[in-house]
């Protein structure tokens, strides 16, 4: 929210203000913007964390779309941890920036650049996924993607992502608002020299980060689709062996997958796209700000929802990462109250004379186990 403001024609020793957003807002409606955030955050936090936690959990998982499929949940955690409280600060306190000084300018480049870059980073990942998928139904033996194939591509992208945004970066600054506030806005038409220099950067991230991007997933994806269901032809299933079937029908579930993650990718970051592009030099009210940015932002809940609600080795990956972390706090907790009894034992044995009351719980188990040990 930090890169789009409006204007007013207040001018404050030459210089414009900047009008602040949700300053007015009625505390009840605060509230519920606030526990709307908190909520797609608490989500995305807890399921996108799992789905990282599935690579390390099980080695089966451990394939080329899963670790794509990792990388976009990293893109999406990012946002969660660094952007998410940057709007639920700026509901609570508007746009203003709560950190001064070098830390507070420090944060104000790589806050709104990190969340501009993880965008970058899901939008590449989805063209890898489709390119997997592609190829993965493709009868071409060895132009396949591979784990290491992969892992090149993951610092490719996060590397291309970052670099484009270097403008944003060292354009951003801590501007002077209303009564006293700080925002961090990125003057790019100054660091271009001219809004139309700006208008020229826009446009070439616009058509290599959006448009070409949609472009090759529409086209792979209805080439997979139309390979999928070529082969899925009444009674060929009969006719292969089960292994062959077994692979056909895992592609098809993927592909269902994957593809309604792209979708609700989307729709969900579509008002977000057409309002970065249309409202340059342009004013929008703040709640159709806030609206934009919400649905953008709940895709990273939404995400981990669709894995669990397509794909049943999520589901199982999933049930075993929340079952061992369960039995694990279990057993802590037990261990605990079992430490507790002992340690009241042995107070209650001091006060009644049986042992000195500075005997430590350590020597009290020693002699326990002196006793217990069988003499030759």
């Amino acid at each position: 929210m930090d890169e789009n403001f409006t204007t007013n024609s207040t001018s404050v020793t030459n210089r414009k203000l900047i009008t602040i957003c949700f300053e007015s807002d009625h505390p009840a409606i605060k509230a519920s913007r606030v526990l709307a955030y908190v909520m797609i955050l608490l989500v995305s936090l807890t399921g996108n964390t799992l789905v990282i936690g599935v690579l390390w959990q099980d080695r089966k998982m451990r394939k080329p779309v899963n670790y794509l499929i990792a990388n976009m949940a990293a893109a999406d955690l990012a946002i969660t941890v660094v952007y998410m409280p940057r709007m639920i600060s700026s509901v609570i306190r508007s746009y203003d920036w709560l950190v001064r000084g070098t830390l507070g300018l420090a944060l104000c480049k790589t806050v709104p650049t990190l969340h501009l870059v993880s965008i970058k980073v899901s939008i590449l990942t989805l063209v890898f996924l489709s390119v997997e998928r592609f190829l993965a139904v493709s009868v071409v033996i060895g132009n396949k993607l591979t784990v290491r194939r992969v892992k090149i591509i993951f610092l490719l992208v996060w590397l291309t992502s970052l670099a484009a945004h270097v403008p944003n970066m060292y354009a951003l600054k801590l501007t002077p608002g209303q009564k006293g506030a700080l925002i961090c806005r990125a003057y790019l038409n100054k660091f271009f020299g001219s809004s139309n220099g700006r208008r020229i950067y826009d446009n070439t991230l616009t058509a290599i980060f959006y448009a070409i991007p949609l472009f090759v997933i529409i086209v792979l994806y209805s080439m997979t689709a139309i390979k999928l269901r070529k082969r899925k032809v009444p009674g060929d299933f009969a006719k292969e062996d089960g292994g062959k079937t077994r692979r056909e029908k895992m592609n098809a579930n993927v592909f269902k997958t994957l593809f309604s993650v792209t979708l609700a990718f989307f729709t969900c970051w579509l008002a977000y796209f057409i309002m970065r592009k249309g409202v340059i030099g342009v004013s929008i009210s703040c709640n159709v700000q806030f609206i934009r940015y919400f649905f953008a932002h709940a895709n990273s809940a939404i995400t981990p929802c669709l894995y669990i609600i397509f794909s049943q080795k999520y589901r199982r990956c999933f049930k075993s990462i929340l079952t061992r972390l369960a039995c694990r706090v279990r057993r802590r907790a037990q261990s605990g109250t079992t430490l507790s009894l002992i340690s009241q034992s042995a107070t209650s044995l001091g006060s009644l004379s049986v042992f000195p009351q500075s005997v430590s719980l350590v020597s009290l188990k020693l002699k326990m186990e002196d006793r217990m040990t069988p003499r030759e």
